[in-house]
């Protein structure tokens, strides 16, 4: 089952530490979602982490930069997805330098997205599925997806409200991961939040990648 975290918005105190606490404590992907960096801004961020941490990492703005470090992939959204051309030039320039493949993902908030998307990419997250800290409710019923995913196997990534409580709830419904965001970044203490999320995955015998 996929495993992913992205980062909140805006940086929160002890970020540096607390991501490199999860990626050297079992969390195989992290998102780096910074709406409002610059290049320079988003380059400074990840220099404060180690090669193998790097490698670990999904960008979801300024691409290019994956032409300059080692990373995992590349997240479109909405927008970027409008600049097909452009998108799909940053990324064969990147797996050309890189002699390897990168992942591709993309965030959709409704069914149909979801369908229309699911295979130009190697995942999509759909959202919301959980209710949020904020009592947001989720989008769809859990009968409904249940139904779905059987036609959607193996890329689709439950977010929204994601808690560990919400992993068994995400194996049920056949997603083929779970993408952790809010819930975890609005906790006072996000590391043992972590921490309590890895638990549940093992505890549910569930291999996570």
């Amino acid at each position: 089952m996929k495993f992913i975290v992205l980062t909140p918005s805006k940086n929160v105190i002890d970020e540096y530490n607390l991501v490199s606490h999860m990626l050297k404590n079992g969390l195989p992907t992290i998102h780096i979602r910074k709406p409002s960096f610059t290049s320079e801004e988003m380059v400074n961020y990840i220099e404060h982490f180690t090669d193998e941490e790097q490698s670990k990492m999904v960008l979801h703005s300024h691409h290019r930069i994956l032409l300059d470090y080692d990373m995992k992939g590349i997240h479109l959204s909405k927008r970027h997805r409008s600049k097909e051309f452009r998108s799909w030039v940053t990324k064969t320039l990147v797996e050309m330098r890189m002699g390897k493949k990168i992942t591709l993902s993309t965030s959709c908030k409704s069914l149909s997205s979801m369908a229309n998307n699911y295979s130009d990419f190697d995942y999509v997250m759909l959202t919301p599925v959980f209710t949020d800290p904020q009592g947001h409710r989720p989008s769809f019923s859990p009968t409904l997806l249940q139904q779905i995913m059987r036609k959607y196997p193996d890329k689709v990534v439950a977010r929204g409200g994601s808690s560990a409580e919400s992993i068994e709830k995400a194996r049920d419904m056949g997603f083929a991961g779970i993408a952790f965001h809010n819930y975890l970044w609005s906790k006072s203490e996000p590391e043992k939040e972590f921490n309590k999320i890895v638990d549940r995955f093992g505890q549910l015998g569930i291999n996570v990648h």
